[in-house]
């Protein structure tokens, strides 16, 4: 087959700093036909910038116009589910940030339309794409620390990046915040190693219900927060624990992103990301280190993720970051939410496809 057209639906922080500028890696195989944003000088403004066909202001104008074959959705969170359905239902591959939905009803009709009109659907984050990740699966499948007992994960920030506008306010609005925005890189790490997590007990709450921005023009804007801002999650699986500490309320941390410790060892580093290390410990002997696997092209790029939908929309295969997964890490993030207010642990509603033999 020729190109695939490619159409982008949101054009703001996301598209315009981590996905646009990293087009030019998929040229050979994919075209820039379409980018839409209800913002029409956004719209028009990638358009020019990054070589679009076409901009537009209307999703469903977008979906009638612009010939794309696949979607990308970096709309805001809330977004996620209406504008990929619409791209689903209209025939479309897609390929939409993380999280899949806001509901599990809502990701389960995305999940049965990809189906319904034979097209493919993946989501972010593209965190099993990464030889590193693939490498700590490696790890503990051949053994390296004995079984698994137990894991620990932390996803810690200050939000307020440079240049932040009040744009993204939303941020901290019902339906995003730490846990949705950064929490989903662990769980997807933490699922992926282990499976279909069994049960989930959290707590939660806002410690810092106002954030100012820092810098830029609108340095002093004052941001209410309606999300919780801080999370602390308990996982279970058969023979199994794990938690996860997630908060904007830090600004520096030396702590690793994931430690798995087994019986005959423990595994330490960052698998969620591209080219970091692994720090590997072996009962009897001392704490070593594994150079980053080798990667080629653009594996740290976000791009990748778009790069291996091409790929399995070409050979009809299920992408590796598939929605049967996120929607099971969706269903761990809104489990862990009411858990908080019920106070009490909560069996999850969802599983996915493992392979067999996992640890």
């Amino acid at each position: 087959m020729g190109k695939v057209k490619i159409g982008v639906v949101g054009c703001g922080d996301a598209a315009q700093r981590f996905y646009l500028p990293e087009f030019h890696r998929i040229e050979e195989r994919a075209l820039l036909v379409a980018v839409c944003d209800r913002e029409e000088e956004r719209a028009v403004a990638a358009r020019r910038r990054f070589g679009a066909r076409a901009s537009y202001r209307d999703v469903q104008q977008f979906l009638r116009e612009s010939g794309a074959d696949m979607v990308l959705n970096l709309t805001p969170h809330h977004a996620h589910a209406s504008v990929s359905l619409a791209a689903l239902e209209a025939g479309r591959h897609v390929y939409t940030e993380k999280p899949l939905a806001q509901s599990l009803e809502d990701a389960t009709q995305l999940i049965e339309a990809a189906r319904a009109h034979g097209v493919k659907l993946a989501c972010a984050p593209l965190t099993w794409l990464f030889p590193t990740m693939r490498r700590w699966q490696q790890l503990i499948r051949e053994g390296a620390i004995g079984r698994p007992t137990f894991a620990r994960a932390q996803a810690l920030a200050a939000p307020l990046w440079e240049g932040f506008s009040p744009d993204h306010t939303w941020y901290f609005r019902a339906g995003s915040g730490p846990l949705m925005d950064m929490g989903v890189y662990a769980l997807t790490g933490l699922t992926g190693l282990f499976g279909p997590a069994l049960r989930v007990s959290a707590m939660a709450g806002t410690i810092m219900h106002e954030r100012v921005i820092g810098d830029g023009p609108f340095a002093g804007t004052r941001i209410p927060s309606e999300v919780d801002d801080s999370v602390h999650v308990h996982l279970e699986w058969e023979r199994l624990f794990a938690t996860l500490d997630i908060s904007w309320c830090v600004q520096a941390s030396r702590n690793e992103t994931l430690e798995v410790y087994g019986d005959a060892g423990t595994l330490s580093g960052d698998p969620t990301a591209a080219h970091t290390p692994i720090h590997v410990f072996r009962l009897g002997g001392p704490w070593t280190v594994e150079a980053p696997p080798q990667c080629l092209g653009h594996s740290g790029s976000w791009i990748r993720g778009v790069a291996h939908l091409i790929d399995c929309v070409v050979t009809n295969t299920e992408p590796v970051n598939n929605a049967l997964h996120a929607r099971h890490v969706l269903d761990i993030m809104l489990t862990a939410v009411r858990s908080a207010k019920e106070g009490r642990t909560l069996a999850l509603q969802t599983t996915f496809p493992f392979p067999t033999g996992a640890p």
